[in-house]
């Protein structure tokens, strides 16, 4: 009987590890990571004409991801200043593709935000 106990203990624990490996999750990326992600921002993120020149600060955009890698409900989810955040949609409305999340290897739509930082370059 105790042998029967330590077998199925033992069994229910490898479902459940093996249920939780196959259930991974990996996140949506933009392609080439976040180095690419860096560039992509660097060379199309213009300062917002008619603001100070000393302003600095964050906007947060949250988007969807779908399935075929396309952003969608792209909105902000913390606004700095209307300028600052109509520059921050616009760049990431410029976005490509991004691989898609995925889950048990298929691809799956996925919620992302993304801080978009505003500073002067010492």
């Amino acid at each position: 009987m105790k042998r029967l106990l330590i077998i199925s203990a033992a069994i229910l624990l490898f479902s459940f590890i093996n249920k939780a490996y196959s259930q991974a999750l990996t996140p949506p990326e933009f392609p080439g990571g976040k180095q690419a992600f860096s560039a992509f921002l660097n060379k199309n993120l213009k300062w917002p004409k008619n603001t100070s020149d000393d302003t600095q600060g964050v906007v947060i955009i949250s988007f969807f991801v779908e399935k075929d890698g396309r952003l969608t409900e792209i909105k902000v989810a913390k606004s700095m200043s209307p300028p600052f955040d109509e520059e921050a949609l616009r760049v990431i409305n410029l976005s490509p593709k991004w691989i898609p999340a995925m889950k048990n290897n298929k691809f799956i739509k996925s919620k992302y935000t993304v801080p978009i930082r505003f500073f002067i370059k010492a």
